[in-house]
């Protein structure tokens, strides 16, 4: 089995998560800034407890600053903040289709930044995975709404996540990865703040359970736990690191049947299966990566 299958399949289950705590938490505040809340308390709870537990190297040296900003902002200002921001102004079937053609752009921008050539079975599993999640918001079509400044939005959440995940797998780092991610959130989180009052997503409805459970949720499962095998897996390769994000809509669609009472239709069962033929096709062989063994 390939070393990076059983890390690519649990961040697929673990990220999907996020939609559904984010469905709960947007109940009781506006998502932008249970986005930014999520990122700078993910800092200001986790960088003490490593700091007291001694093992690892905190603080950041002279030029690794320079590393953990340019990741802040666009794995998680840009790329997570927008999508955020992006939810109040489009539907899901919109959401979905950028989320499908993500994994492609992180393909493109590695073959163009890194000279990382593709081979035919990721272009053709990209592709079919790719028509399988189109298939599967089919009907969010027909309701869809949406506005210039989604498209926008979501225009910046893709090319963020494309431009963060080939700049990361790029760095040569002294420090660990944990400490690295837990900076690049919290800093993140902090450029984020602003656009809260900008957009005007900066209410909080509730202060009550459900706020606090999805928070606890997204700083432990998604901030920590889930980065941390994104970076993982888009240092190995970010090629094969997009393809386990066809997975995440398709996870998402079974917790929301299972959490939300949502529907799942007969061309949500198909596309999944597109999705799943796709992932496999785009794993039968091995790419080579110039320069890495």
């Amino acid at each position: 089995m390939n070393k990076n299958f059983l890390p690519g399949l649990v961040f697929a289950i673990l990220w999907a998560t996020g939609s559904v705590a984010a469905k709960f938490g947007g109940r009781s505040a506006d998502l932008l800034l249970l986005a930014s809340g999520r990122f700078i308390l993910t800092g200001i709870i986790f960088l003490p407890l490593l700091i007291l537990q001694g093992k690892h190297r905190i603080w950041p040296r002279d030029g690794e600053w320079s590393k953990i900003f340019i990741y802040g902002l666009l794995n998680t200002t840009l790329t997570l903040g927008a999508f955020f921001a992006s939810q109040k102004y489009v539907s899901a079937g919109i959401s979905m289709l950028f989320l499908a053609v993500a994994p492609l752009v992180i393909a493109l921008f590695s073959a163009v930044l890194l000279k990382r050539k593709l081979t035919r079975f990721e272009i053709c599993g990209m592709l079919v995975s790719f028509t399988g999640l189109i298939i599967a918001s089919f009907n969010e079509f027909k309701t869809a709404h949406v506005s210039y400044l989604g498209i926008v939005l979501l225009t910046i959440y893709m090319i963020s996540y494309a431009a963060g995940s080939v700049y990361f797998s790029t760095l040569k780092l002294n420090m660990p990865n944990v400490a690295f991610n837990l900076w690049q959130v919290f800093i993140g989180g902090l450029m984020l703040l602003p656009f809260c009052g900008v957009l005007s997503q900066y209410h909080i409805r509730h202060f009550d359970a459900n706020l606090l459970l999805s928070l606890i949720w997204m700083i432990i499962v998604l901030s920590v736990f889930s980065n941390q095998l994104w970076l993982y897996l888009i240092r190995q390769d970010p090629v094969k690191a997009a393809a386990w994000l066809y997975l995440v809509p398709v996870f998402g669609y079974v917790y929301g049947y299972l959490l939300l009472g949502e529907t799942i239709t007969p061309l949500a069962l198909a596309g999944t299966a597109l999705v799943i033929t796709g992932l496999i096709l785009s794993k039968r062989n091995r790419a080579v990566v110039p320069g890495r063994e």
